[in-house]
């Protein structure tokens, strides 16, 4: 008899430990919390990317004061030509490579990011060009191996570098020293890829070179060389054939435009507009309708700002878009949707999926994390976990993007309420922890919800808290 009401007894206990059982597997991470996010219409500075304004006519002139202004002004890509004139017939004297780092340092305190290019020459008129005088192959290689220790430290500050060196105006044209033929231009283009880290990428003035190295356009980061070279169109838009950029027979420029188009999802496209008169009878594509069809065809990520204004930039003003074309270069990246677990015990992870739409003419080209950003309500300590499992170069443009990542929360991190945040540090470690290069979401502050940018942080506020347990 005494066992028989025993037996209801333990059965009892056994039913409620198995409910615990399930309480305890439920705890860590809870129901999942989810919020949406509002995009906004305003142009948001941004690192690598939008309109750029030259450092000073040689990247040793330029000073602090004039970076930190550019920066005010809203820029955030400098470019930044490297006069090698008095140097074509010897090596760099340690000088020079001092002033550059210095240069570089000015861009690190700035905020800012610069696109170098280094050339022998810079004539002042569209005919003194002709008589530009660039160095002999074996000095340039000289050169650039002098260079690569300096491009190496400073790889974090450098956004692309134009490959520059040859002939008038770095342009690879028009070369004193024959730098255009075939076998020398390769040698060049080797030099200039082994002198950057593998992560970051070259620039070339004219597509039939990169096609003579490639006859078929690279694919994102397939390990060829090809892929590490983008086009910087210096005439864009100015003629039928951008001024020389492509070729004057219509079959052979449609071929090359259509590379280039295919090219720029591989590797940076970056431009600036040019004077007409520089080409034959120019038909010059200077309304609003040409802009945003070929800034999204040739996924356009930066322009100069300075030039040629009157006939291109002025008349975007006029016709309404250029705020579109300012919004639209490069990549935009909008935050749609967050869901993630609602608590999780310190020393175990939860849930988190993240979708993104890129609203810009091109990807991020530059490594860059994700992090999620905790802040405690009660104490404010702030707690930042990478997302490893995202990568915003993923986020391609005019497509939305959605990404899982695991929450791990590490033993010992205070109990409480946090705020979730969301931060998109730079790639490299010198500057992941400098807040003016991280990645502002292009949303709106939504009071009701309690999001908005954190620019302390560096990081939006998403509105919804983890509870750590």
């Amino acid at each position: 008899m005494m066992l028989q009401r025993l037996r209801p007894l333990a059965l009892l206990v056994m039913l409620s430990a198995q409910a615990h059982a399930v309480q305890s597997t439920d705890r860590p991470s809870g129901s999942p919390v989810e919020t949406t996010f509002k995009a906004s219409a305003d142009e948001i500075a941004n690192p690598e990317r939008g309109m750029y304004v030259w450092a000073a006519d040689n990247l040793a002139a330029w000073t602090q004061a004039q970076a930190d202004a550019q920066f005010a002004a809203g820029y955030r890509i400098v470019y930044a030509p490297v006069r090698l004139d008095a140097h074509a017939g010897h090596a760099l004297p340690a000088t020079l490579l001092a002033d550059l780092s210095k240069g570089f340092a000015v861009a690190r305190r700035a905020g800012l990011k610069v696109i170098p290019r280094f050339m022998y020459n810079f004539p002042a008129g569209e005919t003194a060009y002709r008589a530009a005088q660039d160095a002999p192959i074996d000095r340039v290689l000289e050169h650039i191996g002098q260079l690569k220790p300096v491009l190496a430290a400073n790889a974090d500050v450098v956004a692309y570098l134009q490959a520059g060196f040859v002939g008038a105006w770095g342009e690879w044209h028009t070369s004193s020293n024959d730098l255009t033929l075939p076998a020398r231009r390769t040698q060049i283009r080797d030099a200039l890829l082994a002198a950057l880290p593998p992560d970051r990428f070259l620039q070339v003035r004219y597509p039939p070179y990169l096609m003579a190295w490639a006859p078929q356009a690279p694919r994102w980061r397939d390990r060829s060389s090809a892929a590490r070279i983008g086009l910087h169109n210096d005439c864009f838009l100015a003629s039928s054939t951008d001024v020389g950029t492509y070729s004057e027979d219509p079959a052979t420029r449609q071929r090359e435009r259509d590379y280039v188009a295919a090219l720029s999802t591989a590797a940076p496209f970056g431009a600036e507009t040019c004077n007409p008169a520089d080409a034959v009878n120019p038909t010059p594509r200077t309304n609003c309708e040409d802009i945003l069809r070929e800034g999204r065809r040739f996924g356009l990520t930066y322009l100069n700002d300075s030039y040629y204004r009157d006939l291109f930039h002025a008349r975007w003003q006029a016709q309404g878009c250029l705020a579109q074309v300012k919004r639209s270069m490069g990549y935009r990246f909008e935050l749609s949707k967050l869901r993630h677990s609602s608590r999780i015990v310190a020393g175990q992870s939860g849930e988190l999926l993240l979708t993104v739409r890129n609203a810009g003419w091109a990807r991020a080209f530059n490594p860059r994390g994700v992090q999620l950003v905790l802040r405690h309500r009660a104490t404010g300590k702030v707690v930042r976990l990478a997302l490893t499992s995202m990568d915003p170069r993923a986020w391609l443009p005019g497509q939305t993007s959605t990404a899982t990542a695991r929450i791990a929360i590490p033993g010992g991190t205070p109990t409480g309420t946090y705020d979730m945040l969301l931060a998109l540090p730079d790639g490299a470690a010198s500057l992941a922890g400098d807040v003016r290069y991280n990645v502002r979401p292009a949303n709106a502050d939504d009071a009701a919800k309690a999001q908005g940018w954190n620019a302390s942080l560096g990081a939006f506020r998403a509105g919804t808290t983890l509870h750590i347990l």
